[in-house]
């Protein structure tokens, strides 16, 4: 847990700071990007939410029926019958792939954000109160994943490499490489289409990390922001607490409500979006 003592800034940055493996003293990676860097709490809290959306899947899967479908049933119905609705309209045909791309991506994400809503001392707090048994000094454990770069470029890798796969089947090799050499100057400008070509692909996986990151980057913030309005009247302790308290409660308790809003629209439009260059990509060079 950190330290209120010293300070809101180091309170913040606490926060801010994974648990990695192969970082630097100061905790921090080599660089932007930093192969050699494991962000182990990135990591585990990702592993941990896909295997409750797998274990959700499974539960519904096997309570699945036709005579007497419950309330969760009908709400998993309208949902997959929403995304395929969806991707009926982006590719003009069914495409089981990209739709079930699509739920699990946006269960995945859900999740994910959903730990934002966990109180931001909780889980570093208790981590550090087992950490400091074995003689650890600090403990850091960013508990959501998305609110760090690593997991939305990641995830937005993947949508990346599933896009280029499409672009390969529908135009072919040949028609791939046209593509770059041709589009959208003509043949005579084949070094500004490449550029432009690239830089118009690359920005799709781009877009959908920065948008999930900013968004849950931001409401992780503002959660250490607000907690700081009590710590401050702790450190060192003062008769304001009892003012800077109740409005930690209520400002938190507000945000929560605002950022639960943010924490399913922001899955939802990763997911549609996801969707939406995926169908972009089976396009060929006649459209």
């Amino acid at each position: 847990m950190a330290n209120s003592g010293g300070g809101s800034a180091e309170y913040i940055t606490h926060h801010l700071t994974d648990w990695c493996a192969g970082c630097t003293a100061d905790h921090k990676p080599g660089g932007l990007v930093d192969f050699s860097v494991f962000t182990l709490d990135l990591i585990i809290v990702g592993l941990v939410c896909a295997a409750i959306v797998a274990l959700f899947s499974l539960f519904v899967r096997k309570r699945l029926t036709a005579e007497e479908p419950g309330a969760l049933q009908a709400v998993v119905e309208a949902g997959v019958e929403y995304v395929s609705d969806q991707v009926g309209q982006v590719f003009h045909k069914r495409n089981d792939f990209v739709g079930a791309l699509a739920v699990a991506i946006f269960l995945w994400v859900s999740l994910m954000n959903l730990a934002d809503i966990i109180p931001v001392d909780l889980v570093p707090g208790v981590l550090g109160g087992i950490g400091h048994l074995f003689g650890a000094d600090h403990v850091f454990f960013r508990i959501v994943p998305t609110a760090a770069l690593d997991t939305p470029f990641a995830m937005a890798l993947v949508v990346f490499v599933v896009m280029v796969y499409y672009q390969f089947r529908a135009n072919g090799p040949g028609g791939y490489a046209k593509r770059f050499l041709t589009h959208p100057y003509g043949k005579w400008a084949a070094p500004a289409n490449i550029l432009t070509t690239f830089i118009d692909d690359v920005s799709k996986p781009v877009s959908l990390a920065l948008r999930l990151f900013g968004n849950m980057f931001a409401g992780e913030l503002i959660f250490a922001l607000l907690a700081m309005l009590t710590l401050s009247a702790l450190a060192p302790p003062s008769g304001m607490v009892a003012v800077w308290a109740p409005l930690h409660f209520l400002g938190g308790f507000i945000w929560s409500v605002f950022h639960l809003l943010i924490v399913f629209l922001q899955a939802f439009i990763f997911a549609v979006l996801s969707i939406v260059y995926l169908g972009m990509a089976t396009q060929t060079d006649d459209h």
